[in-house]
């Protein structure tokens, strides 16, 4: 036992020796030293079990140097230590078995050591290492047969031994089963500030007249280490005009040390996943994730297996739901693509910069090499296109252009095209010629289109047609040569659709503000998911739909009464249906129904089914001018309101519906779940004290606007923010000094004509004993009430926040 406790404080004071020792040795090396803390925490190198620990992250970012200097500060703490760097290369250029040599022979202090096949080596480290306590770091490796050959198991090693492996992989990490995976992240800016000027001037402050030059570079290099490094030793000691003119190069021709290293992770992608990095690099950097993905299954590239495989070799990362790309790894994709076709932009199979594509175009210089083109321009720019341009592009695939004005009509487009998007098409139809078999996507906004052919085409692959804002097109389709098609946009165009439509896989339909008539859906739309016709002319609804925006439709009188059968909806949204006097009685079969929006209809009256709404969390009549208490039925008999089947309703809007004392107030109190109560702009003057007060988990009240209301109701003891701006008739404010979580008040201008300064003094006195009691403070107060005049301004805002 005695042994064992020496033992273990020795390892503590050798553990802090060694923090103290990285401080030092470390204090060159920028933004290590967090990295350093975290690493040396997740390693704990005092405990007895084996521990593989991964250094994740992208070429370049410092993972190597991070475990370098790990390595060097604790590897007397070992009975054995091995650093095997650039695993990946060595091990296709020297073999396995040679890498299990270095291994060994570094851990034991052996000379010479002879390895004949995996399998041997395999014994001969559980037979040598397993009572040995090891540090073992593996960098730079890119497969998983070298983590089995030099790491197979945590039984090959000795109690207390670590394993560090560096890689640009995660899939090798989670594969190999290692639980403690530490990601390195860029620089922030002022880190790469720091880094930079000690390798481009060798000191920390350098002429102020190179701060933009640096700052340019900086910027470029978007906090990698080794880009800063490189590019900063490549600027030492040259003249400001020397800097200028490199700077200007840079940015058009990456370093080849940086592109050497980051190339590595592409050349281990396959084929597919080597396309699927390219048109990333090239045209959806920044793009949303579901997005691209959509357009890249249509090259058939299996895209969400494809980003995934990308994400874990560090050359992209979700962020938000976009796919962002470093700069220099984009930049690193552009390279690959130029050098490919050496320098020749006819050649190239992707293009992406306006003057590379304007060549092509205008001279007519497309070649089967280009499968890409997407021109988007930040303002509208003339684009000269010959008419034969895409004639000779036989490989293309993707085109886009957005804010490209292209005056002159098209003749041709390849029929190899699987994705169209093209912003103001020219033409009044799609070319004779263009068969468009493989067409996924044909997204034609703003276009001069009349019509999509002369001729029906079967477009048996489509899946979404976008003609929205074409403002020439006369009709469509009817739809029987596009069976596939899952969305279809046709805003601000047509007046009439075809009368029938079948369109199984429809799942977005948004629809145009002029049509009067909703076509007839034959069979069965299923997979139908959302419906938009706002402002749309349509005077009756059809049945045969599932989810519900119809906001500002302005000549719907009534929903269908089949909505019954919309098990599936989730959000109905009516407002601003201002004929709209009734919702159905079989509102309430719609059992997921969770947000309802009524707001500025005709409605007066509630219908009873609404009550039986249980997973309902929002429900909103704003604007539903003299609302009243009782509810409407089937039999059409009025009878008081029963809200108590509305268990999961969080958010109550009843702003500005003309409400009056007693009424719909008093059948308030029976919401368990009301977070968010707005009662804004009504007519009220009290409000019964069960209704607020039964509110159990009631946080926020609106009573803004409410100009007769005198005093405050009786409020639950978790209400935390009370907002009465224009509350012009409140009397009294002191009763608020007793809930201990109100924590924002606003009583912006809420005075009324004062009789007598006793009155105003009494008043005053209210506010500042609230302060006082409350665990609150004032952050923003109007003027202390000295005289009747003062108090017809009293109290600009008043706001309470908790004292800590």
């Amino acid at each position: 036992h005695e042994a064992r406790v020496i033992k273990q404080i020795v390892e503590d004071i050798m553990t802090k020796l060694s923090v103290h020792t990285h401080a030092s040795s470390a204090e060159d090396l920028v933004g290590m030293e967090l990295h350093l803390q975290k690493v040396y925490k997740m390693l704990q190198v005092g405990s007895d079990e084996v521990r593989f620990l991964g250094i994740l992250g992208m070429g370049g970012v410092g993972k190597t140097t991070l475990a370098r200097v790990i390595y060097d500060n604790i590897r007397s703490q070992f009975e054995g230590a091995c650093f095997l760097h650039e695993v990946g290369d060595r091990s296709s250029k020297q073999g396995l078995e040679r890498l299990q040599e270095i291994l060994l022979s570094e851990i034991l202090v052996l000379k010479e050591l002879r390895i004949n096949n995996l399998y041997e080596g395999d014994n001969l480290q559980r037979k040598r290492l397993q009572c040995k306590k090891v540090l073992l770091v593996l960098d730079d490796v890119d497969h998983i047969d070298q983590l089995d050959a030099l790491a197979g198991k945590c039984e090959l090693f000795g109690p207390g031994s670590r394993i560090i492996i560096t890689t640009k992989d995660k899939h090798l990490l989670v594969k190999h089963e290692v639980e403690k995976i530490y990601r390195m992240k860029p620089l922030n800016e002022y880190e790469s500030f720091r880094l930079f000027k000690q390798h481009a001037f060798k000191k920390i402050y350098p002429a102020k007249d190179f701060d933009d030059l640096s700052a340019q570079v900086i910027k470029r290099t978007a906090g990698l280490p080794l880009a800063l490094k490189v590019l900063g030793s490549y600027l030492y000691g040259r003249d400001l005009a020397e800097w200028t003119s490199e700077v200007e190069w840079l940015e058009q021709i990456p370093e080849n040390e940086i592109l050497q290293k980051l190339e590595r992770s592409f050349t281990k992608l396959n084929s597919v996943e080597k396309k699927l990095f390219l048109d990333i690099a090239c045209f959806f950097t920044g793009k949303k994730k579901n997005a691209v993905i959509r357009i890249l299954d249509s090259f058939n590239f299996r895209s969400a297996i494809g980003i995934k495989v990308l994400m874990e070799k560090s050359l992209i990362t979700i962020s938000e739901g976009r796919i962002l790309m470093h700069q220099l790894i984009q930049e690193m994709g552009w390279h690959i693509v130029r050098r490919e076709a050496s320098n020749d932009p006819k050649m190239y199979s992707r293009l992406w910069k306006q003057e590379d594509i304007s060549l092509v175009l205008e001279r007519n210089l497309g070649t089967v090499k280009i499968e890409g083109i997407s021109l988007h321009l930040t303002n509208e720019k003339q684009v000269n296109v010959s008419h034969t341009a895409f004639m000779q592009m036989t490989s293309l695939r993707f085109l886009k252009f957005r804010n490209a004005y292209v005056c002159q009509c098209r003749d041709f487009l390849p029929d190899e095209l699987r994705w169209i998007d093209w912003h103001g098409y020219p033409s009044k139809s799609l070319p004779i010629s263009f068969e468009g078999e493989r067409l996924v996507s044909l997204k034609l906004k703003y276009s001069r289109i009349i019509q999509l052919g002369k001729t029906t085409k079967i477009l048996g692959n489509l899946k979404y047609l976008n003609l929205g804002h074409s403002q020439k097109l006369i009709r469509t389709p009817d739809f029987s040569g596009t069976p596939n098609l899952e969305s279809l946009v046709l805003e601000e165009n047509l007046k009439t659709l075809p009368k029938r439509i079948q369109l199984e896989n429809l799942e977005i339909l948004i629809l145009c503000s002029k049509l009067k008539a909703f076509p007839e859906i034959e069979g069965k739309m299923r997979r139908l998911s959302e419906l938009y016709l706002g402002a749309t002319a349509l005077s009756e609804l059809p049945a045969s739909f599932e989810n519900l925006s119809l906001s500002c439709c302005k000549q719907i009188e009534s929903l269908p009464s089949s909505i019954f059968r919309f098990k599936c909806l989730k959000t109905l949204d009516v407002s601003g249906c201002s004929k709209l006097k009734n919702l159905p009685d079989d509102l309430g079969f719609l059992v997921g129904l969770q947000e309802l929006h009524c707001s500025h209809t005709a409605i007066r009256t509630i219908s009873s089914s609404i009550f039986l709404l249980k997973n309902l969390k929002h429900l909103s009549f704003r604007g539903c001018n003299g609302l009243c208490s009782q509810v409407s039925s089937s039999s059409h008999i009025q009878k008081p309101m029963d809200v108590t089947g509305l268990s999961s309703l969080i958010m109550l809007d009843l702003s500005d519906c003309n409400i009056s004392d007693g009424g719909i107030l008093s059948d308030l109190g029976f919401l368990p779940s009301l977070k968010e109560l707005n009662l804004d702009g009504n007519n009220f003057s009290n409000i019964p004290a069960a209704s607020i007060s039964g509110l159990t988990r009631l946080k926020v009240l609106a009573l803004a606007g409410c100009r007769r209301l005198e005093s405050f109701p009786e409020l639950p003891p978790s209400i935390e923010e009370l907002y009465a701006d224009e509350c012009t008739s409140l009397m009294s404010i002191d009763q608020l000094t007793k809930y201990p979580m109100l924590h924002s008040v606003s009583l912006t201008n809420c005075h009324q004509p004062v009789k007598n300064k006793r009155h105003a003094s009494m008043l005053d006195s209210s506010l500042k004993h609230m302060l006082e009691v409350s665990n609150c403070r004032a952050t923003e107060c109007g003027s202390v009430i000295n005289s009747t005049k003062d108090y017809e301004k009293l109290i600009k805002t008043v706001k309470l926040t908790p004292r800590f």
